[in-house]
């Protein structure tokens, strides 16, 4: 296995704990959830809307590829998803966050949900 694929495993590994978040962990977890979704939003608004992870990716396909020059190629998904996985991923976490939102009494946690939500629909399907 070369670092490529190591590198596409890890960022699928992130994707597995994301989407099975609220079938595995408790809600005492949900700040750190929903903390961990907006941290990844934000990075990828500070990054021309690439996930740091893909963008070692890419460089390790093409080193002299530049940052926000095609965000819609994600290396890791050609090998671990189709079409219908990734739209049930989006689903999973969007529909996680909306279940933090109005299962937990931490309004932090309430705040950092709702922010993520916005910013990963604007992100991932506006931007």
């Amino acid at each position: 296995m070369n670092l490529v694929e190591v590198v596409k495993f890890i960022h699928f590994l992130i994707d597995i704990i994301l989407t099975t978040y609220i079938f595995i962990f408790s809600p005492i977890y949900d700040i750190y959830y929903s903390g961990f979704l907006l941290i990844q939003t934000l990075h990828w608004a500070s990054l021309k809307n690439e996930c740091i992870i893909t963008y070692i990716e890419k460089l390790l396909l093409d080193p002299t590829y530049e940052l926000g020059s095609d965000i819609k190629y994600q290396p890791h998904t050609e090998t671990y998803y189709n079409e219908i996985t990734l739209f049930m991923k989006a689903i999973l976490i969007i529909g996680t966050l909306t279940v933090i939102i109005y299962r937990t009494k931490n309004k932090y946690a309430k705040i950092f949900a709702a922010l993520a939500i916005v910013l990963w629909i604007y992100l991932t399907y506006f931007y």
